[in-house]
């Protein structure tokens, strides 16, 4: 048995659906269903053996989702004035004006004496994929499962059955649009990292085991990781979900509870930074706005992001 006779027009159906419905949240600049989101999130923490967080967040942007996570996990000290968002503490260069806002914003969720702890970000063990692939690799065995997995993840241009339906979806236009939106906030956020990186920040070496290995992370992305975390994440996150929960589908396999409730929290909120007993939620931008480039071109476009809170990252 190939691959081909696992992706069965339901599979390709569920496939095209779940994609169509992230493409239109992705693009979407209706305001967040809280009270759904936050169930949401709270179904995410029960499945993995965790109460739901006590102390939930809103805010209105990127930018400001990061300033919050920062002070859930270092709590305020003793500045309220701005001082201590825009200054020493936090790594991030901010405005003056934008820091006393974001601290009103979570002053108004979260008191004035701030709710600082040291809490350690989620984000990645709520995406774990490890159990999905062990059962698959249970059900289908090594051979057959390098080979599902392999043709959904070779040609990213469709020339496999598989990635090319999931191409007719996510294709060059949308897909690159959702993708140099998120890479601009990614960027833009990055940029404002406040140096001198710590020293015991150190840069890996390039992997000599690849012919042609990616550039290893810079200490800069290193440090902004390990400070904010996955929370920008945003939309590569869904493709993965996709492509997990689907493969299960593929299989016959039972859903993974985890990630079902992981791509539903995710789903309903602008993005995320999930923390012990701590959330921090996101709306979605107020205006968005995307032009295409031609295939040939050499860039992929411009958009204009704007959100709520004036938050607007800076374009290429």
């Amino acid at each position: 048995m190939g691959y081909e006779e696992l992706v069965t027009e339901a599979v390709k159906a569920r496939i095209a659906g779940e994609s169509d419905r992230w493409l239109r949240a992705g693009l979407s600049t209706e305001r967040c269903d809280r009270p759904a989101a936050e169930a949401a999130v709270a179904e995410v923490y029960r499945v993995h053996g965790m109460p739901a967080p006590e102390t939930v967040v809103w805010m209105d942007s990127p930018l400001g989702g990061a300033l919050a996570s920062w002070v859930l996990r270092h709590g305020w000290e003793d500045r309220l004035d701005g001082t201590l968002l825009a200054g020493a503490g936090l790594p991030l260069t901010v405005p003056q004006a934008f820091a006393r806002q974001a601290e009103e914003r979570i002053c108004e969720q979260l008191g004035r004496t701030g709710a600082g702890g040291e809490r350690r970000l989620l984000a990645g063990p709520f995406q774990d994929t490890s159990d999905a692939q062990d059962r698959l690799v249970d059900a289908l065995g090594h051979p057959m499962f390098d080979h599902l997995d392999f043709h959904w993840l070779q040609d990213v241009h469709g020339a496999y059955e598989l990635e090319q339906e999931m191409h007719n979806i996510f294709n060059w236009s949308t897909n690159e649009s959702l993708g140099h939106i998120h890479h601009r906030v990614y960027r833009d956020l990055l940029g404002r990292v406040r140096g001198p990186v710590p020293e015991r920040i150190v840069q890996p070496e390039r992997d000599g085991d690849v012919i042609t290995p990616p550039p290893p992370p810079s200490r800069e992305q290193i440090y902004f990781h390990e400070e904010f975390g996955d929370g920008l994440d945003s939309w590569s996150a869904p493709r993965e979900l996709i492509r997990w929960r689907c493969m299960l589908a593929a299989a016959g396999l039972p859903e993974s509870p985890g990630l079902e409730a992981v791509q539903e929290a995710l789903y309903r909120c602008g993005g995320w930074w999930p923390l012990a007993d701590a959330v921090v939620l996101t709306e979605r931008p107020v205006v968005l706005r995307y032009e295409r480039t031609p295939p040939e071109a050499s860039t992929s476009g411009s958009a204009l992001i704007v959100y709520a809170d004036g938050y607007q990252p800076a374009d290429a």
